[in-house]
């Protein structure tokens, strides 16, 4: 579920970030109308408050996802999500000017200054959240408590379960993300060719299971970091890329990525144009309303699934 909203949030902050960049702005002059200013500012805020809020989002649909699509493991998942958040910011005394410092690790998440966790933490919230719908959905209870139970103990449970989760996540958290860090660096910034080609490799093998989404998540909104101008430090290889196009800076990002749109935008339409022209000419009006809704859809949203 999370994938299927992020090709909408990425055009609108690609195209947002596009027009308000220098490098468009160069040979497009009139582009730098106001108005068109106003429109792409919304546009790249329409995109930009998906991918700031992708660890809940991701909270939400892996919940709903593992759970059978049950809407009440979406609720469990944002209380797990909050409470989770507010207790390990206030087991760690992290403050509202403690967040102007990037290496400490905290975050303004959904007004809470908390430690950042990012879409890895979202991921294993939403997998504990379904565990718990999953085990305690049809639990019973005392007459006198009959009220809550079945699916109203879900969410119940699942507040008790974060608020002393929290804790352990406070410790151990900093040592992974430490090890994360150190995993980027090492091997995505020191040896590029190596990480594409597993990133590739181990991609390809997991689309027949359809866990390649989960897998290549964290490469393109958590691995690698740049710096912009403002200071500010820009985490995954996408939210680099769209960031670098904006402020019209060298591209150093985009790695994770070059296996994926050219084929998605140029491959894939080129094979439905093919299979359209080999068709027999009594099936061509069939075909080439399945090719072409295809092809549409890999070049505008990069859903290649039937």
């Amino acid at each position: 579920l999370p994938v299927a909203i992020l090709p909408a949030a990425g055009l609108l902050l690609a195209i947002g970030s596009a027009f308000q960049g220098e490098a468009l702005q160069y040979y497009l002059p009139f582009i730098k109308n106001d108005i068109v200013q106003e429109i792409a500012n919304m546009l790249t805020g329409a995109g930009g408050i998906i991918f700031d809020n992708l660890p809940i989002i991701f909270a939400l649909g892996v919940a709903i996802g593992l759970a059978g699509g049950d809407g009440v493991a979406a609720i469990a998942a944002f209380v797990d999500f909050i409470i989770l958040n507010k207790t390990m910011g206030a087991f760690l005394h992290v403050t509202p000017d403690k967040l102007s410092e990037p290496t400490n690790g905290y975050a303004n998440v959904l007004g809470i200054p908390t430690l950042q966790t990012g879409v890895f933490g979202g991921i294993i919230i939403g997998a504990l959240a379904a565990w718990c719908y999953n085990k305690f959905y049809n639990i019973t209870l005392p007459s006198y408590l009959g009220f809550f139970a079945g699916k109203r103990f879900v969410p119940i449970m699942m507040a008790t379960t974060s608020f002393i989760l929290a804790f352990p996540m406070a410790i151990i958290w900093p040592t992974i993300q430490n090890g994360l860090n150190a995993f980027s660096e090492g091997l995505l910034d020191s040896n590029t060719g190596l990480a594409v080609f597993l990133f590739g490799f181990i991609k390809r093998l997991l689309i027949p299971f359809g866990l390649h989404h989960i897998f290549h998540a964290p490469f393109w909104f958590e691995f690698g970091s740049w710096k912009n101008a403002a200071g500010e430090i820009i985490r995954g290889d996408q939210r680099i890329f769209i960031e670098q196009i904006r402020v019209g800076a060298h591209l150093t990002s985009g790695k994770f990525m070059q296996g994926e749109f050219p084929v998605m935008m140029f491959g894939l339409p080129a094979a439905a144009l093919a299979i359209y022209q080999t068709a027999k000419p009594e099936n061509k009006k069939v075909v080439a309303g399945l090719m072409i809704s295809a092809a549409l859809t890999s070049f505008l949203t990069g859903i290649t699934e039937p």
